[in-house]
């Protein structure tokens, strides 16, 4: 598929290793910095706030964050693909870490 996932448009690819959700919106904002809002937003993040912030918590930034995206680019489809399992996750208890990721 290559760089551009097999679509007919051009995609720009910003990654932050170690991302939290709090940092989500500012990194966008520098990301794009200087370019048209994006026809699609494809977000992952979460996966590291697992363990450190309750998933209410995470849940309602998350709501909150992606409502106002919508409002700040209200052409931009914006998806967000799910917390994805891990081999090894940094907090102490693994086993509720995955029961967290699947609530949220």
């Amino acid at each position: 598929m290559g760089t551009s996932l097999g679509l007919d448009a051009r995609v720009h690819w910003f990654g932050w290793g170690g991302l939290r959700w709090g940092r989500l919106r500012p990194f966008i904002h520098q990301s794009l910095r200087g370019r048209a809002a994006p026809d699609v937003l494809l977000i992952h993040c979460g996966g590291n706030d697992l363990g450190r912030t309750t998933s209410l918590d995470l849940i309602t930034g998350m709501k909150q964050d992606l409502q106002d995206l919508h409002r700040q680019f209200p052409g931009t489809k914006i998806i967000l693909s799910g917390i994805t399992q891990r081999r090894r996750w940094r907090a102490v208890n693994p086993g509720k870490i995955n029961k967290a990721r699947n609530w949220v």
